[in-house]
């Protein structure tokens, strides 16, 4: 899960990683949506998991660090889902930007600058 833009060009860069991750792993093992405003939302990408045999999946925000978003509305979301898709389990996991590998990425990355 992005954030979501107004432009739609901010979510180019998410749907080639969404593509290159599919290719690897497999286009039921990988869905992209959006917080707000870009589409498909949560809730979208539910119905379509909900059209294959998945009923448990894992949530990544694509986000730095845990705020409003992560603490409030994305659990709201994954409650909306549980309860219109009672079958399908969603484990919300720790924002990218917190995992030890993306830290040391961006460290990299700043470095290198």
């Amino acid at each position: 899960m992005a954030h979501g833009s107004k432009n739609p060009e901010w979510a180019e860069p998410f749907r080639q990683m969404a593509a290159t991750l599919r290719k690897d792993m497999g286009n039921e093992a990988v869905y992209l949506c959006f917080l707000e405003i870009a589409k498909p939302n949560l809730l979208e990408v539910a119905e379509e998991i909900m059209k294959t045999s998945v009923r448990q999946c894992r949530l990544l925000p694509m986000f730095m660090a845990k705020g409003g978003h992560f603490d409030e509305d994305i659990p709201a979301q994954i409650a909306e889902i549980q309860n219109i898709h009672q079958g399908l389990e969603v484990e919300l996991l720790q924002p990218i930007g917190l995992h030890p590998l993306f830290f040391e990425l961006m460290c990299k990355v700043i470095k290198a600058l």
